[in-house]
Formats: structure tokens, C-alpha cells, sequence
């Protein structure tokens, strides 16, 4: 029997890395050198800087932090998304972030692969030959995926925000602005939008209302 062919025998990939820590995004660059595959890799902390550079070079795969400061990571994803079909343009996300919500919504927005920073360096190989091997299919890493199956597993624990979240929830049902709530917790105003995103996935709502409402009728506004 002969052996299998190497799927990514013979590609020429251009990468694109967007992520606002620049050192790790040097060390991604620097891991990515030793794949044969790997023609290029331009680095970006800013995503009208990568979205420049795509319309002007063709680029492959992105590789994606989905939690930054001063941009929401699965906004990035969806943009990416209206414009490239995965067959066009292959999305990696490696972060930081193991929330449950989080990789589902990356998964729901067309993610090619969802690792964690803690899991990049030993499962990104695999990563790289499973999306070139089965387009159209999602790898997700052993620690994202233990993440999920323990949250699905667990459907009727009670519903459980970080404090950070009741916090906001509460500015939220005070009437609040994004632009008062950020002054408020001393965080940028796209961090308040991907947080109240993020809640309103986990609480299965699609508009403020809805939210403000569903966290008054459960009680998960009140201060503590």
C-alpha cells in the first residue's frame, strides 16, 4: 500500500496574522518558517490594516486573535466572511479565550479552525493539514473542544456571568450608552460592543431589549 500523500505537498500559502500582541505575533511568524508550505506571512495589530492589505495581495489563510482591546475579533470574521468563502480564504483563530460562547460563535461565522494559544504550537501542523484535507469542515483543537462538550453536557446548571458581565448588565438596564459604560469600566467602547455581544449569545437573545429584559425577569441584573 502506499502511503498517503501529504495534502500540503506542493502549496505555496501566503499568511496573514492579526493580532495586536506583537511579540506573539512575531513568534507565530517565526513558528510558521519552518513549514514548506508557507510562501509568506505578513503580520498586522490592526484590522483596516489587514483589510487593506488583502484587497491589494492575495493572501490564504489568516491567522486571527478573536479577543482584541480595540477590535472584535468575530466582527473581523464576518467581514472576512461576506467578502471570502473559505475555499478562498481559510480562517484560523488562535486565542487566548476558551469561552464556550466564543468558539461557537466563531463557528457559527464560517471559522476554518479554533485554537487556543496554549495549543497552537503542537496541534497547528494537524490544524493546517485537516482544513486543507476537509473543506468545509471545522478543526477544532483537544482543549476548545473539551471546553464545549463540558458546557453542552452541563445544559441545566444555572445560568453563571462573571462579575465583569453582571456589572455591565446592570449599565445596560440603567440605560446606559456603550460610550458611558466604557468610560464607566475603563475599557474602549468595541470591548463593551464584543462584551454585550457575547452576553446576548449566552443568554440567547438577539436585541438590547430582549437582554434587558430577560436579565430583569432572571434576576442577573441586580448589584451584588
Amino acid at each position: 500500500m502506499e502511503p498517503e500523500k501529504n495534502i500540503m505537498e506542493g502549496l505555496s500559502l501566503n499568511l496573514a496574522i492579526l493580532d495586536d500582541h506583537k511579540m506573539i505575533a512575531e513568534m507565530l511568524k517565526h513558528v510558521l518558517k519552518k513549514f514548506s508550505f508557507v510562501n509568506s506571512t505578513e503580520t498586522f495589530s490592526e484590522a483596516d490594516l489587514f483589510f487593506d492589505h488583502i484587497k491589494k495581495t492575495k493572501i490564504h489563510v489568516l491567522l486571527l486573535d478573536v479577543f482584541m482591546p480595540d477590535v472584535d475579533g468575530i466582527e473581523v470574521l464576518k467581514k472576512c466572511r461576506k467578502k471570502y468563502k473559505s475555499d478562498k480564504l481559510k480562517i484560523i483563530v488562535l486565542s487566548s479565550s476558551i469561552d464556550p460562547d466564543i468558539i461557537s460563535m466563531a463557528l457559527d461565522q464560517g471559522v476554518d479552525a479554533y485554537l487556543t494559544k496554549e495549543d497552537f504550537s503542537s496541534e497547528l501542523t494537524a490544524a493546517f493539514q485537516y482544513i486543507y484535507k476537509n473543506p468545509g469542515r471545522a478543526y477544532i483543537s483537544k482543549k476548545a473542544t473539551d471546553v464545549l462538550l463540558f458546557d453542552r453536557t452541563d445544559k441545566d446548571k444555572e445560568m453563571k456571568l462573571s462579575p465583569r458581565e453582571r456589572q455591565l448588565l446592570r449599565l445596560i438596564c440603567e440605560a446606559k450608552t456603550a460610550k458611558e459604560i466604557a468610560h464607566d469600566l475603563d475599557l474602549s467602547v468595541n470591548t463593551i460592543y464584543f462584551y454585550t455581544k457575547r452576553l446576548m449569545h449566552k443568554m440567547d437573545v438577539n436585541r438590547t431589549q430582549d437582554l434587558i429584559i430577560k436579565s430583569i425577569s432572571l434576576g442577573l441584573a441586580v448589584k451584588k
